[in-house]
């Protein structure tokens, strides 16, 4: 645990963790990838010690476009200098967190891991790769807001599209998504609560192969109105060295539901793009099979959309590079 006091100026500006994310819509899509590829990221990212181990158990690769309205921070100081607005896109996987016990893993809960991110505000940014460690990247992010708009999704960021001495950075359009049997944004249904789209989120869209091994971790986690933690890896590179790490821990955040504004389905067909840069190797590192370019079309079995409010807490640090 950090003793020595954060230093703050105006250079240097932060909204203190907690925060309090409210007028939250998001859509998204999930898709397969392959395991073996999944798990082999989260072996070189997330299992670093001989402690607490994570295991993909989900082939779904979830693809979600977020507007979150008022971000702020829950600390009333830092909450009475103003808040934040973002547009998001992220990339999660399901995992299962536990023990070794020998030659068996012994999972104890499920978590988050969300290895991809692009967003619309530096602040916001800098804030989560400061902070929690996210590998948030800036982005220019579209999706529609509302029902009756055009259904189309896109995240736009620089990448180096081909590794070599000439190669300049470049924007370019890295995930794109759109329906294909319609134009516009519409729900198919609506459930009546936050306990039921949750579960049928898991039965629809996560697709376990073994649901009661879990049931316990995720009924615990409805009950207390608890999002699953996510997981991430929050490193700092050497300022002599940039093959090392000055700084390194795994570190699970957890969130907490405030309001239920409605979720669901969404209704129609959709295709998701996902397009190639050697900086930013999404089909290689998640499974998604790529056509002679390198970029992979892909269609989701599930699409849904929710509508919330939540906080998102401090952090528990799992394990610190010594």
């Amino acid at each position: 645990m950090a003793s020595t006091p954060y230093i703050r100026y105006g250079g240097n500006f932060l909204l203190r963790q907690p925060y309090a994310i409210g007028g939250v819509t998001g859509y998204g899509f999930g898709v397969d990838g392959d395991i073996a590829k999944m798990q082999a990221l989260c072996d070189k990212t997330l299992n670093l010690s001989g402690d607490t181990c994570y295991r993909v158990v989900s082939k779904t690769v979830f693809i979600t476009f977020f507007r979150m309205n008022h971000l702020a921070s829950t600390i009333p100081a830092d909450a009475a200098k103003g808040y934040l607005c973002e547009t998001e896109l992220n990339f999660a996987l399901l995992l299962a967190a536990g023990k070794m016990m020998g030659p068996l893993f012994i999972p104890d809960r499920l978590v988050w891991h969300m290895p991809y991110l692009w967003l619309d505000s530096s602040h916001a940014m800098i804030a989560g790769r400061d902070v929690y460690g996210f590998p948030k990247q800036y982005g220019n992010i579209t999706m529609p807001l509302k029902e009756g708009q055009p259904a189309v999704f896109s995240a736009a960021g620089e990448v180096l599209q081909n590794f070599s001495p000439q190669t300049a950075g470049t924007t370019q359009t890295i995930v794109s998504a759109r329906r294909t049997d319609a134009d516009t944004l519409q729900f198919q249904g609506a459930f009546e609560g936050a306990e039921s789209a949750f579960a049928e989120f898991l039965r629809e869209a996560v697709r376990i192969p073994d649901p009661l091994l879990f049931a316990g971790s995720v009924l615990a986690d409805l009950t207390h109105r608890h999002f699953l933690a996510l997981v991430f890896l929050r490193q700092l590179p050497s300022i002599v060295d940039g093959d090392l790490a000055c700084y390194q821990s795994i570190a699970e955040a957890s969130y907490d539901l405030t309001k239920f504004n409605g979720a669901g389905f969404l209704q129609g067909e959709y295709e998701v793009d996902i397009f190639k840069a050697d900086s930013m190797p999404i089909a290689v590192e998640l499974g998604f099979a790529t056509d002679a370019a390198g970029n992979a079309r892909l269609k989701p079995h599930v699409s849904y959309f929710a509508e919330i409010d939540f906080t998102f807490n401090q952090a528990s640090e799992i394990w610190v590079a010594p």
